[in-house]
């Protein structure tokens, strides 16, 4: 986290580090009430606000940006940034990240369908929404799904992409405030690429490892942090 940015002499200078420390102190003594005021400034216009050095940017808020929401610090609300510096000051590990410990159906969905299915639930797949269909009132009716059928509920939750979820929402719904917001949402393309060593690295970590770079290269040695 900071501390890691502070004893590592090959990212900034100390001067940078100083100027650094200074644009932050406003987010430090102004809280939660500052970090929501940021909401309107990219992170490159923060930084010129701040007077941080450009080399922040190259050595950090690349990376930050990237790993947080894979786009560019000159995109990117600097009260995101915020949110995340906050956590690694606040708590001891605030910048660990943790692993599966195996593969993602078994250990991750199985037990979240389970734990719907236990209080009474059903999961289905293969059960895509065609359209939300609505009351007069402008309440949902229905889910209409693709094969016909119809689901009800007291209430309905819809987690989706948000370029999917702007296709599913009723014409009814768009001049609705709440839900012009999502103009301002657009999805970011993301393309993974695993490399598989045949081999160990030298000097590996139980971590994620973030390059500094414009395209978001990550390590992990998966020997290490899935155990």
């Amino acid at each position: 986290g900071v501390w890691a940015i502070l004893k590592n002499n090959e990212m900034l200078t100390w001067p940078e580090k100083v100027k650094f420390a200074i644009g932050l102190l406003p987010a430090m003594l102004g809280g939660q009430a500052y970090v929501e005021a940021q909401d309107g400034l990219t992170v490159s216009e923060w930084m010129e606000k701040q007077g941080v050095p450009d080399r922040v940017n190259d050595e950090v808020f690349i990376a930050m940006s990237k790993a947080l929401n894979f786009i560019n610090p000159d995109e990117l609300s600097m009260q995101c940034i915020l949110i995340a510096l906050n956590r690694f000051l606040q708590e001891k590990h605030g910048s660990k990240m943790a692993f599966l410990d195996g593969n993602p159906p078994e250990r991750l969905c199985m037990p979240i369908v389970n734990h719907i299915q236990s209080l009474g639930g059903e999961v289905r797949l293969n059960s895509r929404i065609q359209k939300i269909e609505l009351n007069p009132d402008g309440t949902v009716k229905h889910f209409a799904l693709t094969d016909g059928t119809q689901i009800t509920g007291d209430a309905y939750v819809c987690a989706a992409p948000v370029d999917i979820f702007k296709l599913l929402v009723p014409q009814e719904w768009r001049e609705i405030s709440y839900f012009k917001r999502l103009d301002k949402l657009v999805g970011v393309p993301v393309i993974n690429v695993h490399i598989w060593f045949d081999r160990k690295l030298k000097n590996t970590y139980d971590h994620l490892l973030f390059s500094r770079s414009s395209l978001l290269s990550v390590y992990a040695d998966m020997s290490l942090a899935c155990k």
